[in-house]
């Protein structure tokens, strides 16, 4: 849905075609941004997403913030102050803290083994604000680079997908289909496809959303602020979390709040 969204609101816009270059760093951009997701939701499946998503948040950063004021953007002292202050909000705000449960404290911790997955999930997702910037340096304005990113993400997804699905040859393809996407306890929770329709569209207009203002964030500004910028999303996630679900947030979270929201009226000034 994402690419098929991408797809016409550049039909609508009448971006003009940008050069060839510009459409190449915007598939790496995608090709980067799934790995970094894939090696995200990997981390998050063997139970340590209690600090994958501060490690993965401050490495994809903090790496094109670095690479950007080392080529030259320049910044004044109350920017890069905000710019160090907003990285910390993210770590204190994703930070683990006031686990129960054995289960709720295995989630918080880490192997040297899974070290890799943080590490290719920073990257990827650092790599995927790098060349989306590359792009627009090449002449790439909004949709057309974004068209590459889905275009490319779409075909990573089902060529992995359809790899999956032809590994288990000693099953039908129904019952091979049934465990990939969980389709089984969708029913046992009776849940249908249908009533996820508007959760994933919705999340797929979010997503949409925020690559699309990130484009346009680099485009008004320097790379190291839009980058920080747009990692401040745990934040907004937390604050969200407590208001509509009820959830108390810790101490930590509260100075991360702060700190996120002065980084923001110093990297503004």
């Amino acid at each position: 849905m994402g690419l098929l969204a991408t797809l016409l609101i550049l039909l609508a816009s009448g971006e003009a075609l940008p050069p060839l270059p510009a459409i190449a760093w915007g598939a790496v951009a995608g090709l980067s941004g799934v790995i970094g997701l894939g090696a995200f939701y990997a981390a998050l499946s063997r139970g340590t997403m209690g600090l994958i998503a501060p490690l993965a948040a401050l490495i994809g950063a903090s790496l094109p913030a670095i690479v950007a004021i080392a080529g030259g953007e320049e910044l004044g002292a109350l920017r890069l102050g905000g710019i160090a202050l907003g990285l910390l909000a993210v770590v204190l705000i994703s930070l683990p803290g006031g686990e129960r449960t054995a289960a709720e404290r295995r989630a918080v911790r880490i192997d040297l083994a899974e070290l890799p997955l943080v590490l290719i999930s920073g990257l990827g997702f650092a790599g995927f604000y790098l060349f989306l910037d590359r792009a627009a340096n090449e002449g790439g304005e909004t949709w057309w680079p974004l068209l590459a990113v889905r275009g490319v993400g779409f075909c990573v997804i089902v060529g992995v997908v359809l790899l999956l699905l032809a590994r288990d040859r000693g099953r039908t393809l129904r019952q091979r289909a049934d465990t990939l996407f969980g389709l089984s306890r969708l029913r046992l929770a009776g849940v249908g496809l249908l009533s996820l329709a508007p959760p994933l569209l919705l999340a797929g207009a979010g997503d949409l959303g925020g690559n699309a203002f990130f484009v346009l964030a680099n485009a008004e500004g320097a790379l190291a602020v839009a980058v920080v910028l747009s990692s401040l999303y745990p934040v907004v996630t937390t604050v969200l979390a407590a208001i509509f679900l009820g959830e108390r947030l810790r101490p930590l979270q509260f100075v991360g709040i702060g700190l996120a929201v002065l980084a923001v009226v110093l990297i503004g000034r």
